[in-house]
């Protein structure tokens, strides 16, 4: 897979995890396979490292974004060069899901 720049890369899954953190998580976490849980499991742990799951708790959805725009390139401000959503659909999309805002 490639992306804008022509660069390879190996994201996949769900959140499109690159293989390079796979064996690291798998084995911290515990991860038995790649499945969605797991893929699920995963994602939250990246997101708890930036700091930010206490911030959807609290319904400061905008600042997680911020936090964990380097981990997904499609986060506002992720400058990977690949499209990215703008934050207005984002937390339009949250809200619809339930989310409250602080």
């Amino acid at each position: 897979m490639f992306n804008r720049r022509g660069e390879k890369s190996t994201a996949s899954g769900r959140y499109q995890q690159l293989y390079l953190f796979w064996p690291h998580y798998r084995k911290q976490l515990a991860l038995p396979d790649f499945s969605p849980l797991s893929q699920d499991r995963l994602a939250i742990q990246l997101i708890r490292e930036r700091g930010a799951l206490d911030d959807i708790r609290a319904g400061r959805i905008e600042r997680a974004i911020s936090r964990c725009r380097n981990i997904w390139a499609s986060l506002p401000g992720a400058g990977y060069g690949q499209r990215e959503h703008s934050l207005e659909k984002l937390v339009t999309v949250w809200r619809t899901a339930g989310g409250v805002p602080a």
